[in-house]
């Protein structure tokens, strides 16, 4: 959950990297238990005040409006004596329990009237964060901390005027940047970042609502802001980028996800419709509440300042501006990413959703989901207890809808493009955790899926895994109990249907959570077994690891004697090997096989260049027994001497060697052929066995792969590929596992998956086939990725000890030259290790 410090939690996830977040279930801040150290220590007690007011996860019903009243009185001496203190106190919760941000600002309002210079105080510190948060790219800081300004408006802080101001200076610093280029290079590059600016300031208006619903007309501040921000919609570049939609074709005939492009540029003009609807609507809406009625006497008597210059920097923090016009796009876009947003519950019961919450809180709602999972990341309890209970929604119809809502926003986050900010396993562990808390959940997750799978004939793939991925971890944490014979109409689709590919990935996910004949037992709680059998049609042939000689029905297969030719692996579809073909079999009576077979052998000979890979199969099988022949030794009991004498790969070696097998089996390509379908085989028992056996022969490998080139590269994703050739998951982690002993590099998977071999082997109605390349593709792009980065991270280790050693060498000798080349480095000196790097593609 993260290192606990003085009653804080540091987080784990993306967001949650660096963080002191507060923990609600510490004893010190639970009412009734104030220890003697919460009494001795005065950063804890105003902390676990702070923290505590208004909140609803507890029995204490009283009004919120008496907390506030209660602690301001309670505090009046911290305010005075600790001001440092209380003023980083309020800022933190303001902005990491974002749905307190109304109470926190009334609490500052009654600070306000005794004690004007430390409100001043806070003020100036706010607006410092928010400065120094836009200047570094902290984009959910500088939000938040413009909308507790919004709030401390509501509550006579801060004048109307001078909140404008600071909005409207938001909006231009974005037109303003749209001016430096032209039009198709801000388009790609800027507006991310400009979409971003005017966001944070529109989603700030409601809460401004409470004051301005009060006033009889717009003040000249709102007439000019709306003038910038409709400026604004109508000079940007692009008004919508389907790039960022995982649904991008349901936009046509809205029955499925769709409405808008998932919180990318259409997001910002939807934003402002609702506004204006908000507007229309004078200001009224649920997700804001208000507590400066209760204490408007108090709060009428202070004087509202005014708040400092806000300087905005025109050109997107941490992104040079030198980089190329590709880059520097992929890097706004990823610093300021898309917001997230699709509409799935409209999709199923649209009147239901529009009759009962207009679309500013939905926003609202969307905001508090989308703030607390970021800042509560890593506490599991606090997190669900927060969606599920403490959203300021306390006048809603119907809290179902608010849950239908709340689960929207997860999967709309889950599916953001490019990508989501927490893994696969955070969502669902969240949506766990809310289905145990209330059981108003359960039906909109079935609505949402209802939605993603109707609308999987236009997503991407990768959106598609990634929403059965959910789906598996999400049935795994329910006792594997899902209503699959609402899906079983699927097995009616063609082949080759999105649909059917979807239900039979996350079919294929959950087996491998668990196994096949459990979900063949009868539940006594489904009435029925928990997947029909019906259903197992989508996932093939039961998964098994193919026999080391295992090969096409042979003539001579009854004469031993019979010399048999081998040919180079060439995997078929579902374990159906071609490696054994006998000399004097029959020419087959079938004309297609024999054209198959005849494509083989030209495939096969393709492949060898011209070689005649021949081995003798005595060899293979003596090879085979000596693999096996030789053990690791016993472990060692304790206290007795570590065994002694050659390894594993240095006995094999020997023999090798001894033996002549290299030589008399056909060359090197042929012996990692026989040798790596050896080890496959046996340690074909589980991954575990397969892991120990690889890395028990790796100096061997490692002088095959390296003497055969692209072609034992080749072979041995042949051979890793038809091992367990109808197991998506074994299959996936062999070739990862090639990769990472550098045995198989990215070029190889990618001819493997796009060459002139992979041409009728792969079709589009085999749905495990086509999940297999998407796994053994998203393994290679990740795996290379992470090793650009390593070598990226070696070159600048390398070119920071360049540097240190030539200013050390000029200060000793001004008149030297600059040191060149490796001259005086370690053996261990990463500058080095640039020698080895190995391009992945």
């Amino acid at each position: 959950m993260g290192d606990r410090q003085n009653g804080g939690v540091r987080g784990r996830g993306a967001g949650g990297r660096g963080r002191t977040r507060m923990r609600m279930d510490d004893p010190a801040f639970i009412p009734g238990k104030r220890k003697r150290e919460e009494e001795g220590d005065p950063v804890l007690h105003l902390l676990s005040l702070v923290l505590r007011i208004g909140d609803r996860l507890r029995k204490d019903t009283r009004p919120v409006e008496e907390e506030i009243d209660e602690v301001a009185k309670r505090t009046r001496r911290d305010v005075a004596s600790r001001p440092d203190q209380v003023i980083q106190t309020i800022l933190d919760c303001s902005v990491e329990v974002a749905t307190k941000c109304g109470i926190y600002a009334t609490l500052v309002g009654l600070w306000h009237a005794d004690e004007e210079i430390i409100v001043t105080a806070l003020l100036n510190k706010a607006c410092e964060g928010l400065n120094e948060a836009l200047t570094t790219g902290d984009r959910y800081r500088a939000r938040l901390l413009l909308r507790l300004l919004a709030a401390l408006t509501t509550t006579n802080v801060v004048s109307m005027q001078s909140m404008f101001s600071m909005l409207n200076s938001m909006v231009t610093a974005a037109m303003q940047a749209l001016e430096q280029g032209d039009k198709a290079e801000a388009s790609r590059r800027l507006q991310p970042y400009t979409d971003y600016l005017v966001y944070s300031a529109v989603i700030a208006l409601p809460w401004l609502a409470p004051e301005l619903q009060h006033l009889e007309s717009d003040p000249e501040g709102l007439t000019t802001f709306s003038s910038s921000v409709e400026q604004y919609l109508g000079v940007r570049p692009r008004a919508a980028q389907d790039a960022l939609n995982p649904f991008p074709v349901a936009n046509e005939d809205k029955n499925a996800a769709s409405l808008g492009d998932g919180g990318g540029a259409s997001f910002l003009p939807q934003l402002w419709q609702y506004t204006l609807e908000l507007k229309e609507n004078h200001w009224n809406l649920l997700g804001v509440p208000s507590y400066s009625q209760f204490f408007e006497a108090q709060l009428a008597a202070c004087k509202p300042l005014e708040l400092p210059e806000l300087t905005v920097p025109l050109h997107p923090p941490g992104v040079a501006p030198s980089l190329p016009l590709p880059e520097a796009a992929a890097a706004v876009l990823k610093a300021y990413p898309s917001r997230g947003a699709l509409d799935l519950q409209l999709c199923v019961n649209k009147q239901l959703v529009t009759s009962l919450i207009s679309g500013i809180d939905r926003i609202v709602a969307q905001e508090y989901v989308i703030d607390t999972i970021h800042y509560f990341d890593g506490d599991n309890n606090e997190l669900a207890r927060r969606l599920g209970i403490a959203l300021p929604f306390p006048d809603i119809p119907d809290p179902k809808i608010l849950a239908a809502v709340v689960q929207e926003t997860i999967f709309s986050q889950l599916l953001r493009l490019p990508e989501s900010e927490l893994g696969v396993l955070a969502y669902a562990k969240v949506t766990t955790n809310l289905c145990k808390l209330s059981a108003d959940f359960a039906q909109p997750i079935g609505g949402c899926l209802k939605a993603l799978k109707e609308g999987m004939g236009s997503t991407d793939p990768d959106i598609a895994l990634c929403v059965a991925e959910w789906l598996a971890l999400h049935i795994n944490n329910h006792d594997f109990i899902w209503s699959w014979h609402r899906w079983e109409n699927v097995l009616d689709l063609q082949p080759y249907d999105p649909i059917r590919h979807f239900v039979a990935m996350a079919l294929e996910r959950t087996m491998r959570l668990s196994f096949r004949e459990f979900h063949l037992q009868f539940d006594p709680t489904l009435r029925r077994e928990r997947v029909p059998e019906a259903m197992f049609e989508l996932l093939g042939p039961t998964p098994s690891a193919r026999p080391v000689f295992e090969g096409p029905p042979k003539t001579a297969a009854a004469n031993p004697e019979a010399p048999v030719a081998m040919d180079a692996a060439e995997p078929q579809p579902h374990g159906q090997a071609a490696d054994v073909a006998d000399a004097p079999a029959q020419a087959p009576d079938d004309p297609a096989q024999a054209a198959a077979v005849a494509n083989a052998d030209a495939a096969v000979a393709t492949q060898a260049q011209g070689d005649e890979l021949e081995p003798v199969p005595d060899l293979a099988q003596e090879l085979f027994a000596q693999v096996k022949r030789i053990q690791a030794p016993k472990a060692a009991h304790r206290g007795d001497a570590l065994p002694q004498g050659p390894s594993l790969s240095e006995r094999l070696s020997t023999w090798l060697q001894d033996s002549s097998v290299r030589e008399r089996i056909g060359g090197d390509l042929v012996l990692l052929k026989w040798l790596s379908r050896c080890l496959l085989t046996i340690g074909g028992r589980s991954i575990g066995h397969l892991y120990s056996y690889l890395d028990r022969h790796e100096p061997i490998m490692n002088e095959l792969t390296v003497s055969t080139g692209d072609q034992g590269e080749d072979l041995l994703m042949d051979e890793a590929t038809s091992m367990w050739a109808n197991s998506v998951q074994h299959t996936s982690i062999i070739v990862d596992h090639l990769m990472g002993k550098h045995w198989v590099s990215g070029a190889a998977v990618l001819r493997w998956l796009f060459g002139t071999k992979a041409i009728g082997m792969r079709s589009a109605d085999d749905a495990m086939e086509c999940l297999k390349c998407t796994d053994i593709l998203n393994n290679t792009v990740a795996r290379v990725l992470a090793r650009t980065q390593d070598d990226k991270e070696i070159v600048q280790a390398v070119e920071q000890e360049l540097h240190q050693r030539q200013t050390a060498l000029q200060a000793l000798e001004p008149n030297a030259d600059p040191v060149d080349g490796d001259q005086g480095m370690n053996e261990d000196s990463p500058a080095l290790m640039v020698g080895r790097l190995q391009p992945e593609l």
